[in-house]
């Protein structure tokens, strides 16, 4: 394995032997030591001690720890060796590097792996002779998931080498090619990490060879008066310079290679592209919109953004052929997704963050946020008629009926499914939000999902589950546009009068994180897999006992050997003693911790519980599918 090193960086210290030990590692890849690593969506910077990346696909984040005692502590603690404080950012060295490995992850996710699902693993690195006694811990073993992973460096090849990838992840890792990803990563051009990848390091003992001759001074000459010739004795040849001749031939050399490659560029950049309405800039193909219409996509009313393209058009002049607005109230949600990801719309009014992701994930630009009067998260809500005997998720049969939306809506299909994860109802979907509230207002449907805000203050409606944060949604620009196109597009959104951002309900702000939602959607995309919704009863479940028990985590209790004991309590007042694993719990919405799930509604799915004699009961998960929590608690 090779380390690269940024120019002028010296380490010292535990760091230097990490280094000299992952040169020796007979493994595929590079180690980055030295190198800062920006955050996808922030000027944050991170210092990682070393981040290896293998072929064909592995990273890994490593955090060297110099201590020689025995190191105690446990993955929320303070770590120790022996009395000495183990110092690390965040908490203890574990945190600290976990954290690392979420920043280089966020960094691959926004720039290569948009829509693959892969993993960055973490180790804690320690000398030879440490001892441990840190609980829960997985000492110089690989094992996948969120353990306190701690490994010796003498191990580090053995445990680097055991780690596998997905065949997918390994064919976009070779596609891309591994400078190309340590370029996206480090922030550094590919050029200087290929200078960084073949340079040799300097061998002291080696001396340049001594030259013979001295090289000539070359003095200034005074110039013979005009007509005057100088005469040569043909017996003595003029001096000859091997340095000066050499040199002559290398900067021939130099000018026909450069003369060669400024005429293949131009070449590249003059070759028409595939179709006659793109336009080639920096040997990249964009569409022109002098020959092809500008497209706005839109899910909502077109008339909201009448005057928007007006004012668009007008901004663009002559450089628009035309400004088009596509889209309305009546598409789905996938047919505005299948746009995006066929770049057919420019300027996407996402509405959404299911179709925010896909614009993400296609390499769209973030321009503006959508709902600029709204906070940046919303909810979503189950509903019934206020003189519904429905209290609960605990009351829904498989007779009871409920309208959902869209098949790709956050709030009205996707959040509902993940709340019902367990349940078996009778569903009516593809609605729009007023006909969902209109069909439960007329008893055509016993359960409604909506957006919290539409129907909270609603006297003839009462909320039974209100669902997670939802994050909000904006405006994206197409990859597909030259970037000086992009940048004109920007400032003329940016411009707008206050009265057309209004119509077209956007203006400036963050871009939201997407990332537990994304979790969420994933969660619930495994569940309707299993779904047949062309028959009811439709079942949100993939197991074949729909065994389900629901309550509120009140507390919890570290079992040790990384087990973990939670007390939930029942709405019939009873209590159960749960029994999951810190590792599967860490599996549970990437990444969650006893602490969080603390007090906190959850349902658990297929477990059989063990009845006691004094009336509790007892289970133990052994699948992170087993656990849903249902909204984030107080």
């Amino acid at each position: 394995m090779k380390v690269l090193l940024p120019e002028g960086v010296e380490l010292q210290g535990f760091e230097r032997e990490l280094k000299t030990t992952l040169e020796q590692a007979q493994l595929a890849g590079y180690a980055l030591m030295g190198f800062s690593f920006r955050e996808a969506l922030s000027s944050n910077l991170h210092q990682i001690d070393a981040l290896v990346v293998m072929e064909p696909g592995v990273f890994v984040c490593l955090e060297a720890k110099g201590y020689k005692g025995k190191w105690t502590g446990s993955a929320n603690e303070t770590w120790f060796s022996d009395n000495q404080k183990i110092e690390a950012v965040g908490g203890n060295p574990y945190i600290q590097v976990e954290r690392y490995s979420l920043v280089i992850k966020d960094k691959l996710r926004s720039c290569i792996f948009q829509d693959i699902p892969f993993w960055v693993n973490y180790f804690v690195v320690a000398p030879d002779t440490t001892k441990f006694e840190i609980e829960g811990a997985v000492i110089n073993t690989f094992q996948s998931g969120r353990a306190v992973q701690i490994c010796n460096i003498s191990r580090i090849q053995q445990v680097l080498g055991s780690i596998r990838t997905r065949e997918n992840v390994a064919a976009k890792f070779n596609e891309v090619g591994i400078e190309k990803i340590i370029s996206e990563l480090t922030g550094i051009s590919l050029k200087k990490i290929e200078i960084l990848i073949n340079r040799q390091p300097i061998d002291p003992t080696l001396e340049p060879p001594l030259v013979e001759h001295p090289i000539p001074v070359v003095t200034t000459l005074e110039l013979p008066p005009v007509g005057h010739t100088i005469s040569v004795d043909p017996s003595k040849k003029l001096p000859h310079n091997k340095y000066i001749h050499s040199f002559k031939i290398l900067s021939c050399f130099v000018v026909v290679v450069g003369v060669g490659i400024f005429a293949i560029l131009h070449y590249l950049n003059q070759k028409s592209c595939e179709t006659a309405t793109e336009t080639r800039v920096n040997n990249i193909c964009y569409k022109d919109i002098t020959k092809k219409p500008l497209v706005v996509g839109i899910v909502t009313s077109p008339k909201q953004y009448s005057e928007f393209k007006t004012y668009l058009k007008k901004q663009l002049g002559s450089q628009a052929i035309d400004v088009v607005v596509e889209g309305n109230s009546e598409i789905t949600y996938k047919e505005a997704q299948n746009n995006i990801s066929k770049y057919k719309w420019d300027i996407v009014f996402a509405n959404s963050p299911m179709n925010g992701m896909q614009a993400k994930d296609n390499s769209y630009k973030w321009l503006d946020r959508m709902f600029p009067k709204y906070p940046l998260t919303y909810q979503s809500a189950l509903f019934v008629r206020s003189d519904s005997p429905i209290k609960s998720i605990e009351d829904i049969k498989s007779t009871t009926t409920i309208a959902l939306g869209d098949f790709n809506s956050a709030s009205s299909f996707y959040m509902p499914a993940y709340d019902l994860y367990g349940t078996s109802m009778t569903v009516t979907a593809g609605h729009r939000s007023s006909k969902i509230r209109e069909l439960v207002a007329n008893k055509q449907a016993d359960i409604g999902a909506v957006v919290y805000s539409t129907i909270k203050d609603d006297p003839q409606f009462r909320v039974i589950q209100i669902s997670r944060e939802i994050p909000s949604t904006g405006v994206y620009l197409s990859p597909k546009l030259t970037p000086t196109v992009q940048k004109q597009i920007q400032n003329i959104l940016e411009n707008a009068p206050k009265k057309i951002k209004e119509q077209a309900n956007y203006d400036t702000g963050k871009e939201p994180d997407y990332e537990e939602f994304r979790t969420i959607a994933l969660r619930a995309d495994q569940v309707l897999s299993c779904a047949n919704f062309s028959r009811n009863p439709v079942q949100f479940f993939c197991n074949t006992t729909s065994q389900r028990i629901l309550g509120r985590v009140a507390g919890f209790t570290n079992q040790g050997n990384g087990m973990i004991r939670l007390r939930l309590e029942r709405e019939n007042h009873k209590t159960c003693q749960v029994f999951v694993s810190s590792q599967t719990l860490n599996k549970i919405m990437d990444g969650i911790s006893s602490e969080i799930i603390n007090r906190k509604q959850v349902n658990i799915i297929g477990v059989e519980p063990i009845k006691l004699e004094d009336g509790t009961c007892q289970l133990t998960i052994e699948n992170p599918t087993q656990l849903v929590v249902l909204q984030p608690g107080a």
